[in-house]
């Protein structure tokens, strides 16, 4: 089977961070409300709509139906009985008809309220107990270099991922201009009224893939795990410690980058760290192409 990732990924992050990293053999994987992005879905998250927002929504989509150019297609019970009111002309206006699909659809929205109360609790059992560790994919991004590694001040470490390390499925992050939503009233309005099967719980995965088109430069990849045991309201660890520190072996680094303007202090402990503890990994210095916005290495 094809690998659908690279063979490595880079950690960026300010060099207390990467001397923590490399002295632990550890890295911090963090619930998605750890990283403050208020576009970022967490625990807190709701819906963008309410049972009688629903309710209302799948009124207007049946109604339309009814006076719509064409005949809908589907073998409901809702879609037979629009096909035969329409057959009938029943109804003079849609207002008319809204009259009648309100007692119809309430019963049917209720069941389905129960199911989106079901799909909030695990969500909300999910967001507790998941983790995320972000990289990047090349050492010699200057979006990741300004954004995550302090500016140019930091450090970069390129770790192996895949089968057999302590990254074994990272994920792209897709850039998007839509943001995510646990699940959608467009979503749950096409259940009520086609009577189709939709189970948001497989889809909450990719509620942390993507972001805005404006990060695309980052060119992010994420790792995500679950912890075993549920963390949060029954054990009453306050949220702003829910993360993990993760061991990973020694092997797995194969190289360390210097910032353009990492201090020369933080070069020393990091150099002499990854001599002591990772003498596989290579180390380079960066350094600013003349005349291109773009950086190269230097082996050190």
């Amino acid at each position: 089977m094809p690998i659908n990732h690279p063979e490595t990924l880079i950690k960026y992050c300010i060099g207390t961070t990467a001397e923590k990293i490399l002295t632990t053999q550890s890295l911090r994987w963090s619930a998605p409300h750890l990283f403050s992005d208020p576009f970022e879905l967490n625990h807190e998250s709701g819906l963008n709509f309410d049972p009688h927002i629903l309710l209302q929504a799948s009124i207007k989509m049946a109604a339309a139906m009814i006076f719509a150019k064409d005949a809908p297609q589907g073998q409901t019970p809702l879609m037979a009985a629009i096909r035969r009111w329409r057959d009938e002309e029943r109804f003079a206006s849609p207002e008319e008809a809204e009259e009648v699909l309100k007692e119809l659809l309430s019963q049917v929205v209720d069941q389905r309220q129960i199911a989106i109360d079901k799909i909030m609790t695990d969500w909300r059992r999910f967001t507790r107990n998941l983790r995320i560790c972000c990289f990047s994919a090349k050492p010699d991004n200057l979006t990741a270099w300004s954004q995550y590694g302090d500016n140019h001040r930091g450090v970069a470490m390129r770790f192996r991922c895949g089968e057999f390390t302590a990254l074994p499925n990272p994920k792209p992050v897709n850039y998007k201009a839509i943001r995510p939503e646990i699940t959608t009233l467009k979503e749950q309005i096409a259940v009520i009224i086609n009577n189709t099967s939709f189970h948001a719980q497989a889809y909450f995965y990719e509620k942390f893939t993507t972001k805005s088109p404006i990060f695309n430069a980052a060119q992010e990849w994420r790792c995500f795990r679950e912890r075993e045991h549920e963390q949060g309201l029954k054990n009453h660890v306050p949220d702003n410690l829910w993360f993990d520190d993760v061991k990973f072996e020694r092997r797995e680094i194969t190289a360390v980058y210097f910032g353009i303007y990492t201090d020369t202090a933080v070069k020393r402990k990091i150099y002499d760290l990854v001599k002591e503890k990772y003498n596989q990994a290579k180390i380079f210095q960066a350094k600013a192409v003349t005349g291109k916005y773009q950086i190269e290495f230097e082996r050190l």
